[in-house]
This record gives structure tokens, C-alpha cells and sequence, in this order.
């Protein structure tokens, strides 16, 4: 995700895909592919290739980094290690990474989910912009794999206040917008699914209720099922009525790396006038 200061439009950028530089960018995790093992080598060169970046990077975790590495295929690994080292290597600081790091206030700031040092948020333009750790294969409810729900229910009761501390900040500061980054896609909707996924109904329930009450536009980006998606009026369950304030991103997936371009004009009213710079013939992003 990147945003320009002042009064210019925000955009949701690869730093390097428009002319104008933004001033920040969002990884929505999935550092490696799922079939790839993960390694202490593999966080450092990644770390080191974000650190490379001109402006401000904010990155979230995403399943195939930690969530997914008990699978045989990369080695059996303790999924809950992983996501320690994530922690201890990319969220040190409440700081962005990049070569211009952006400040950031980190859930770790709440004494009763310290351990949430992902979670960031930020504002630009008066807009909130905020990162909410929920990743994909189904955001780790797994009661196979040991120490893997208790995991969940940890970060997912973090990360509903985190969804609400949010939301009180917009309200708090009068934001014209606010934007939420994660990477899964929740919506089992998209697959003809009724009701919501263990893994993510909680999660679904807090920002369809928040985003309701606080009655401006809210943008919603995740990756996650490899497919660009584009919905403005989002249904957070399948037979649900639409959320008509609430706008969804999926970006681009593996086999198909774009950059996503998101203007952000907080004086306007939602329209859908943008496109992905790297890819012009896919349908445009909205503007919030």
C-alpha cells in the first residue's frame, strides 16, 4: 500500500510502478511460495531486500511464512517458531521498514496483547491505515496441528480489538476513510460458502459492525487466493446484504505480480476511475 502526502492522491503501489514515488507500500504477506521450505537465510534476504526499498514499507505476515510450514512438504516445522522469528526479525520497532521508515503505532502498546507487534497503524491525509494479522488456511484454527488453535484464539481476540481500537481512532480524529490490510481472503462467499470460516467469523463480524457504525468509506485489501477482485458494496456473508460503505481489493496473486494502484481522496466520494499501472487492462481499483 503507498499514500502521497498533502492533498495528492494515495496510491497502493510497487514503489517502482508509477512515476511519482508513494510515500508508502503494504507486502500482504506471503514472503515465499507454498511449496518453497522456509529458512533463517530466506527472512534475512527478504528482510534485506525490503530494506532496499526507497520509501516506507509495511509488511503482515502471511500463512505460507509460518502458518503452513508444519506441512511435510517444507520440512514439519513448529509454525508457532516461525511466527516468533517473523516477530523478532521484521516487527522490532514501531517503525516501517525501507529506507525511509514510517512511524507506526503497534498493538504492542496494549498491555493485553503485547505480543501483537505486527499489528501497525498509521495516518496519512487523515486517513487510518491499519495492518490486521489474519492469514489464510483458515488463519490457523487447525486442531491438528499442536499449539495451533490456542495460537488462534490468541491473536484472533488481539486482533478484534485491534479492529476496534481502529475504527475509535477514525472516529476519534474525524478520518475520512479507513483502510485495513490482512492477508487471507475471509470471504467464504467467493466460494459459494454460507456462514462464515471458523478461522476468520470473529474477525468479519468486527469490521462488518464497526465499518456499518462509523458510515464512511472502508477499503478492504487482501491477497491470499491468487486472484485480482474488485468489489464495492461488500457482503461479508454470502446471503448477507451488501455493507454499501465498504470496498474490497484482492490483489494479484502468484503467476500474475502486478502492482495495484489505489488513489485516495478523502474530499470525494468512493468512485472506481484508477487501474493497476502493471497491468492495464485489469479492472481498476477503487479510489476511498
Amino acid at each position: 500500500m503507498a499514500s502521497r502526502p498533502a492533498r495528492r492522491p494515495s496510491s497502493v503501489s510497487s514503489p517502482r510502478s508509477t512515476a511519482t514515488p508513494p510515500a508508502f507500500t503494504v507486502h500482504l504477506g506471503d514472503i515465499k511460495s507454498g511449496g518453497e521450505p522456509i529458512s533463517d537465510a530466506l527472512l534475512d534476504r527478504i528482510h534485506d531486500y525490503f530494506m532496499t526499498l526507497d520509501g516506507p514499507l509495511i509488511y503482515t505476515p502471511g500463512d505460507n511464512e509460518w502458518t503452513d510450514v508444519h506441512r511435510r512438504s517444507v520440512g514439519g516445522l513448529n509454525p508457532v517458531e516461525w511466527l516468533g522469528k517473523l516477530r523478532t526479525r521484521y516487527f522490532s520497532a514501531e517503525q516501517s521498514l525501507g529506507r525511509t521508515p514510517l512511524p507506526l503505532v503497534t498493538q504492542r502498546r496494549d498491555p493485553a496483547h503485547a505480543f501483537m507487534v505486527e499489528n501497525a497503524r498509521w495516518s496519512i491525509n487523515g486517513v487510518v491505515f491499519a495492518t490486521v494479522h489474519v492469514v489464510g488456511s483458515n488463519n490457523n484454527d487447525d486442531p491438528e496441528v499442536p499449539g495451533a488453535r490456542d495460537e488462534f484464539l490468541a491473536r484472533d481476540a488481539a486482533n478484534v480489538a485491534w479492529v476496534r481500537a481502529t475504527f475509535a481512532e477514525a472516529r476519534a480524529t474525524d478520518a475520512p476513510g479507513v483502510a485495513l490490510f490482512f492477508q487471507a481472503n475471509p470471504f467464504g462467499g467467493d466460494w459459494d460458502r454460507p456462514g462464515y470460516d471458523s478461522g476468520f467469523e470473529n474477525f468479519l463480524r468486527t469490521v462488518e459492525a464497526e465499518a456499518l457504525a462509523y458510515a464512511r468509506p472502508v477499503l478492504l485489501l487482501h491477497v491470499d487466493d491468487h486472484l485480482y477482485r474488485l468489489d464495492h458494496g461488500v457482503r461479508f456473508q454470502l446471503a448477507a446484504a451488501p455493507a454499501a460503505n465498504v470496498s474490497r481489493l484482492a490483489t494479484f496473486g502468484a503467476g500474475d505480480l502486478h502492482a495495484s494502484l489505489v488513489v485516495v481522496q478523502p474530499d470525494h466520494p468512493p468512485s472506481l476511475p484508477a487501474r493497476s499501472p502493471a497491468c492495464p487492462r485489469q479492472p481498476p481499483p477503487p479510489r476511498l
